[in-house]
């Protein structure tokens, strides 16, 4: 059995449970690695793939400045530093607005490259993205780890960044939805074509994974719990008739009221079933999606119990993960979720939805290898191989990306192996 890998925003919460919080009933313990020497990184979204060859990449965010690509090797257990997105695309010194992430999935085509585009953090809050002092934009990339030499392919868009995208070895193409225009747009490896689609979305309402079929057919949600459907045969996009089953959007407790509650949050592709199962905004709720059908099911709820009636349900995390054991597994946050941005510091737990039985069981509160809490995840993948607290000690500079609540945070990869 292959151990899931959840690239997380845990918190090591270095002082133990506060003494008003009971202890937990259940706990399940994940293993960490940290990423050394990188310690101002502070985010992750959506970028962790676990490759063929045992290796698994993670694109680490840091806002204001440049974000990093880095590799774990499982076989060795040695963490890589494959560098900043600065570097590796030659913009170093535009003194423009950064390569702050990657923030989307990565892909493995089948030349064994690992395929991607970059990501803006730093907008000025807008007022100079198109301008020449603002982001240049997104780059198309490729990291080949037989010669360890990463290929910049160019610009996919001027001044936008790629915050939703996916691969697909059928077409060899790299796909990305773009923030803040909320273009479709892909990268064609083959013909070195760039290509822009148009408008799919409003900016603030793009969903956060593209789901891809084993036909090379691409999808995404739109709109009010809407479904889009590329298709590389054609070039065309089309709406289809097919519903998520949102919750209508009401007053957003606990979370920014901009956030959308209309889109999937993620969707891993299955397959055995040729369904696509995510979960989306509004409540966490989990469905399947036939893409030959059309049909939509609702099949529960990935949120944490307590919440599960509440308008104050924590937004949805990226950490949905599909086990070679036919169960989904998804890191469920404990209270509001976003880095340095999260409404505070709450236990994050691990929940499994069984393929076969249907049935969703609460696995814990997630623990590191010496009991500190897991505070948050947002990107997961099954493969061979977050965020933690870190406590201060006098006299030595704390390492650390910044704080939730009165508590340091640095990312960390967390890894879990099912029995």
């Amino acid at each position: 059995m292959r151990p899931i890998r959840l690239l997380a925003a845990l918190a090591l919460f270095a002082w133990g449970l506060p003494a008003a919080e009971p202890a937990p009933s259940r706990t399940i313990r994940v293993d960490h690695r940290i990423f050394p020497k990188l310690e101002a990184m502070d985010g992750a979204w959506a970028a962790l793939f676990a490759a063929s060859d045992g290796k698994v990449y993670a694109g680490l965010a840091h806002h204001g400045s440049v974000g990093h690509v880095v590799c774990y090797d499982s076989k060795t257990d040695r963490m890589h530093d494959i560098g900043d997105l600065g570097s590796l695309t030659g913009e170093s010194h535009l003194r423009r607005g950064p390569q702050s992430k990657v923030h989307a999935k990565f892909g493995e085509g089948p030349d064994g490259r690992i395929y991607f585009g970059t990501h803006a953090g730093w907008w000025w809050d807008y007022a100079r993205f198109g301008a020449k002092e603002g982001y240049p934009g997104a780059h198309w990339m490729a990291f080949d780890p037989k010669t360890n030499r990463t290929e910049d392919f160019g610009l996919g868009v001027p001044n936008e960044g790629i915050n939703t995208g996916a691969y697909d070895p059928v077409f060899n193409r790299i796909y990305g939805l773009t923030h803040p225009r909320a273009h479709f747009v892909y990268y064609d490896v083959a013909t070195k074509r760039s290509v822009d689609k148009g408008r799919i979305n409003n900016f603030e309402s793009i969903c956060r994974t593209l789901g891809i079929d084993d036909e090379g057919n691409v999808y995404g949600s739109y709109g009010l719990g809407e479904i889009f459907k590329y298709d590389p045969r054609t070039d065309e996009i089309t709406e289809l008739s097919a519903r998520l089953p949102i919750r209508e959007k009401g007053v957003s407790l606990g979370r920014d009221y901009h956030k959308s509650e209309t889109a999937w949050r993620t969707v891993v592709w299955d397959k055995q079933t040729k369904k696509f199962y995510g979960v989306e905004e509004s409540a966490t709720i989990l469905f399947s999606f036939d893409p030959k059908s059309g049909e939509v099911r609702r099949l529960g709820q990935l949120a944490i119990a307590e919440f599960s009636d509440r308008r104050d349900v924590p937004y949805a995390t990226l950490s949905l993960a599909l086990g070679r054991n036919r169960k989904l597994y998804y890191g469920a946050a404990g209270r509001e979720f976003d880095y340095a941005g999260s409404a505070g510091l709450a236990a994050s737990r691990l929940i499994e939805y069984d393929l076969s039985s249907g049935k969703t069981e609460d696995l814990g509160e997630m623990r590191l290898e010496d009991g500190r809490r897991v505070i948050g995840t947002n990107a997961a993948d099954t493969g061979p191989d977050g965020a933690i607290e870190v406590a201060p000690k006098p006299g030595e500079v704390v390492e650390a990306a910044g704080k939730i609540g009165g508590s340091y945070y640095r990312l960390a990869m967390l890894i879990y192996r099912p029995r």
